[in-house]
């Protein structure tokens, strides 16, 4: 079984950034992605937030296989994914 951390490049990725009070801040769908945290980091990039990306949520869906998950920064600034 494929980890959905690895992503192909070829592989249409959507990010979609969850503010506080579940408000939808930002949404992207692109290509070129080899992992989730770069998906992530680069949606925060061209967001333009401003409000901290550790008080985010970020649903990530892979396009391809119709499987998505919800990440979030922890305390150490690692990508993490809730369960």
């Amino acid at each position: 079984m494929e980890a959905f951390d690895s992503l192909k490049p070829q592989d249409s990725v959507s990010v979609t950034i969850w503010g506080p009070e579940d408000s939808r801040l930002y949404q992207s769908t692109n290509t070129g992605y080899s992992s989730i945290e770069e998906a992530v980091r680069i949606a925060i990039a061209n967001a333009g937030l401003i409000v901290s990306p550790e008080d985010c949520v970020y649903e990530v869906r892979n396009d391809e296989t119709l499987v998505s998950h919800k990440y979030r920064f922890n305390a150490d600034g690692k990508l993490v994914l809730i369960v």
